[in-house]
């Protein structure tokens, strides 16, 4: 499992804050945009100008301290300290932060968070207004996160349930396996005793003096810096951070980071881990060595784009192979990176079966090998290089209109790598400058350095069991270094074979909505157009195409032909080309293309900018028309599939996915899962049977949004779709399908098992509703949900500390008549699964009680209406939720139109009503997975 994926689940950033940010001394400007200082007491600051959203601001306080930090006494206080800056503080009373930033139209997790790593602890504030007062009080807050923590015992006894309910949230095989790997990588350092989460013993019985002593040593004005990035003024907002941070004591002796020891060469090692649960197998060689100081400045930049270009083409390659028949292994890929500043890392992973594990390492041996030795084509070369540079370039056409939090989010990464936070178009530069003089022999220059260190780290984990383990994968890794590998083969791509689709369709008739800028076209043809032109997502165009019946269609007689559709329809690629190729043809250009099989339509997206939307347009057309349904599609899908049922039976999520679900449904084979058998046994054949109709006869919609002109949009739907033959002139309705979902007569309690060793259950309550036509109801149960979500938080995680993230959503069928429910869910331990469902349901009966407050409904309004604001300013949202359909369901203009002040309008007599009725209909049903080794009382058990 790769050790780069690992990072952003522990919420890793490398490196320290260091005597002067990273653009003072190297060659590579800085973002000219940003303001940078330093105050007289060593605190930092970057403050950067940014119009999107507009009016808001993103805060950011870095702290240069994570768990590495720790003493064996404290592991773990870290991150437990990040929490206890939401529990009591010099201007925050115990209890009071939460809901104070609530009314201020922040919600807790969604605008207030923070994260803990091995070298850092940042703490997040996104701003919903940019006034003054809202500056002030958002300042405050970090202020008192910096320098005012009162660490209360009681708070801190109170809040170990709460890190104990999180440590349990995250165990899983995956996570044990990120354990083991630390452990074999790094036996002899500080690294693999500090993972953030912590020992449980320190998390039970840590006193209070470990908590002020790691608060007073480390959270010190030599490791903090403070971002602000929005609508706001630099030189008033520098103003303002002084006013905050600058009685903050300088710390009269810093601390140094401690030694993470010294990397010794281990030669050719080998481990197996083993987790049963987990559902594949994942072979890992890589190479490690001490870390080489390596400034950040142009020519080391360079550097990494060459080994970034070797290891794109080495995935590239695993990712051809991995398709073939009778592969041993479904998916591979190369990174090489360095880790904290302390070792660099180049690794090749491929993910398997247990019984090919040993075919598998030889597949990433060879072909590290073959990449070593024979290097690179000039045709990979030229692939890679064009995806490299295409990126840069998107960057740059996406940069006007970048949001805040992203940026707020870069500038402290670039504090805490000191890595200098350059411009995209600096970055664009210095990729031109690399990618203009790179050749094949420079780039296997690249990646023999990458690979330079004599060691080689074996590590195998996942649900292989093998007796002797680690001498056999050694064994295995020697005899397949004997094997002769070959050149690399020349390949050749041929031009895009689907560009003309006949003449121009007509346009029949066309309307538009000037209040919401939605044009409406229908061609002659019976294809329905609907675009929006927006400004605020630069460079970026986002496309749906939407027909057939989706379920809806699908008979009981092809259970999983859905699941199985979806799988393979995209990887089965065109009668001209396969999908390999049509990554060649398409390099350096921004389209993509991806196949859902909706509740009630198929859908085909993609994502693209104004210069490319002909070939996404094209490309897209040509699914629909001439899709390839080959037979790797079915090979790569069949070996998803192994791995997806494992995790289905052995994860409470799976079982949740799986067998609630469908029994929430009332028993639909169009919910849940199919039998493993069922699924395997489904064909290409099948699907291209079931296919036919939709893509070529059916109800036909279009839907673009972005940065394009209508015009243009226009012309290139009329190239493509429009030219298509003749199309239904409305969907088929589906009565009794959409008539057959029901929710089951309650109240029952339902309780599932599964196999696992991994002590995790799920207490969750749901509530029959109804559907999603109704707006008014709709939004008032969303708002309902989230009061109970609120209240969850109160309840379940802070008084009884029983839960990490409890919530509450409402789920309204847009498809089945009548059909909908808010459910209130938990991951418990198991031991108190079925008492923590029982305090879920209380919950329920004191709000069927219609005693929710003023107070509540303001906490629960303003954050919603916040994250309306910036909604109605993202391009996903107006294609999937307005325009997505909008042929068939006029309404979206209006719930587009009251969507601005809906929330707002919603009084306390509806919302108690609606609690009345839903959640005091006497008819939930209360559902616990568990464990099977978890003694439980249940009335009903169901496997």
């Amino acid at each position: 499992m790769r050790l780069s994926c690992f990072l952003s689940l522990l919420f890793l950033v490398p490196a320290v804050i260091q005597a002067q940010f990273a653009h003072e001394s190297s060659d590579l400007p800085a973002d000219d945009t940003v303001v940078w200082g330093v105050l007289d007491n060593g605190v930092r600051y970057a403050v950067m100008p940014n119009n999107e959203p507009p009016d808001r601001v993103s805060l950011r306080l870095f702290v240069d301290a994570g768990s590495l930090m720790e003493t064996d006494a404290q592991a773990g206080l870290a991150h437990f300290l990040e929490h206890m800056a939401f529990n009591g503080s010099e201007n925050y009373p115990p209890g009071e932060l939460v809901e104070y930033l609530q009314r201020l139209g922040m919600g807790f997790g969604a605008h207030t968070n923070a994260h803990t790593g091995f070298d850092e602890t940042v703490y997040k504030l996104e701003l919903p207004k940019n006034d003054e007062s809202m500056l002030r009080e958002g300042l405050q807050v970090m202020r008192d996160y910096a320098g005012g923590l009162l660490l209360l015992q009681s708070e801190i006894d109170r809040e170990r349930g709460v890190i104990l309910s999180e440590k349990r949230s995250r165990d899983s095989a995956h996570y044990r396996t990120i354990e083991a790997w630390f452990d074999f990588l790094f036996p002899y350092s500080l690294v693999s005793q500090r993972l953030p989460i912590g020992e449980v013993d320190v998390i039970e019985n840590a006193p209070r003096s470990e908590f002020v002593a790691f608060y007073n040593d480390w959270y010190t004005t030599d490791r903090m810096a403070v971002v602000a990035t929005g609508a706001v003024e630099p030189e008033a907002m520098v103003e303002l951070i002084k006013s905050y941070f600058t009685d903050l004591p300088t710390n009269p002796v810093p601390k140094a980071d401690p030694d993470l020891g010294t990397i010794p060469e281990r030669g050719v090692i080998a481990k197996l881990h083993s987790e049963p649960e987990s559902p594949a197998t994942t072979i890992s060689i890589m190479a490690m060595s001490q870390y080489k100081d390596r400034p950040d400045n142009r020519a080391n930049r360079i550097e990494d784009l060459e080994a970034a270009i070797a290891n794109r083409i080495v995935s590239r390659r695993l990712d051809i192979l991995s398709k073939e028949e009778n592969a041993p292994f479904s998916e591979g890929s190369a990174a090489s990176f360095d880790f904290l500043k302390y070792v660099d890392v180049a690794e090749v992973e491929l993910t398997t079966t247990p019984e090919n594990w040993e075919k598998a390492l030889s597949v990433g041996e060879q072909q590290l090998r073959k990449a070593l030795q024979y290097g690179f084509t000039d045709a990979e070369l030229a692939e890679a290089k064009a995806n490299l540079l295409q990126g840069y370039q998107q960057a740059v056409r996406e940069a006007p209109t970048r949001r805040s939090v992203g940026l707020s989010s870069s500038l402290v990464s670039s504090i805490s790598d000191e890595r200098v936070f350059t411009s995209p178009e600096e970055d664009l530069k210095i990729a031109e400058e690399a990618m203009g003089k790179l050749t094949t022999k420079q780039v296997l220059k690249a990646f023999r350095e990458s690979w330079s260190a004599n060691d080689r780290i074996l590590f195998v984990s996942g649900n292989l069991e093998l007796e002797n383990a680690d001498a056999k994968i050694a064994e295995a890794f020697a005899k397949s270094a004997t094997v002769e590998v070959t050149p690399p083969e020349a390949q050749e791509t041929a031009p895009f074979g689907y560009t003309d689709f006949g003449s121009a369709g007509k346009v029949a008739k066309e309307s538009f909505a000037e209040d919401l800028g939605i044009h409406q076209v229908e061609f002659e043809n019976g294809l329905h157009f609907n675009f929006k032109q927006t400004d605020y997502e630069a460079g970026q165009v986002v496309v749906t195409v939407r027909f057939g019946g989706g379920d809806l269609a699908m008979p009981k007689d092809l259970d999983g032909i859905a699941m199985f559709a979806g799988a393979t329809f995209i990887q089965g690629g065109l009668e001209k080309h396969s999908f390999d190729e049509i990554q060649r043809i398409t390099a350096g250009r921004v389209v993509g293309v991806s196949f859902s099989v909706g509740s009630e339509s198929f859908y085909l997206a993609g994502g693209t900018n104004a210069d490319d939307l002909e070939l996404q347009l094209q490309l897209l057309a040509a699914y629909l028309t001439a899709p390839g349904y080959r037979p790797e599609a079915a090979r790569l899908a069949k070996k998803e599939f192994e791995q997806m049922y494992i995790q289905l039976d052995h994860t409470a999520e799976g079982v949740y996915r799986d067998k609630v679900r469908r029994f929430l449904a009332g028993g639909s084979y169009r919910f849940g899962f199919p039998a493993q058998d069922i699924l395997m046994s489904r064909t290409l054949d099948e699907v291209k049977a079931w296919l036919e109709e939709p893509l070529n006869k059916s109800y036909l919609e279009i839907s673009i949004v972005g940065d394009v002109t209508y015009d243009q949009a226009k012309k290139y739907v009329a190239s493509t779709f429009g030219a298509l033959g003749k199309r239904a002139a409305e969907p088929k309705a589906y009565p009794e399908a959409r008539a057959s979902v029901k929710f089951p007569a309650g109240p029952i309690e339902k309780t599932w098992s599964y196999e696992t060793q991994i002590p995790r259950a799920i207490a969750a309550v749901f509530w029959p509703t109804a559907d999603f036509w109704d707006i008014d109801r709709t939004r008032t149960l969303n708002l309902l949900a989230a009061i109970f979500r609120d209240r969850l938080r109160k309840e379940v995680r802070e008084k009884l500390g029983e839960g990490y993230s409890p919530y509450a959503v409402s789920s309204p069928s847009e498809t089945y008549d009548d059909y909908g429910y808010l459910m209130a869910l938990n991951f418990s331990d198991p031991e108190k699964a079925s008492d923590v469902g029982k305090i879920i349901g209380g919950i329920g009966e004191k709000l069927a009680a219609g005693n929710i407050s003023s107070d509540e409904l303001e906490r629960s309004v303003k954050p919603m209406m916040n994250q309306v604001e910036v909604l109605r300013r993202d391009n996903s949202y107006w294609l999937n939720r307005v325009l997505s359909g909008l042929s068939i369901h006029e309404e979206q203009f209006d719930y587009a139109r009251s969507l601005p002040t809906a929330y707002a309008e919603i009084t306390l007599e509806t919302l108690n009503n609606y609690a009345k009725e839903y959640i005091g209909s006497g008819k939930q049903v209360t559902v616990v997975v568990l464990p099977e080794s978890t003694e439980v009382e249940a009335p009903e058990t169901s496997m």
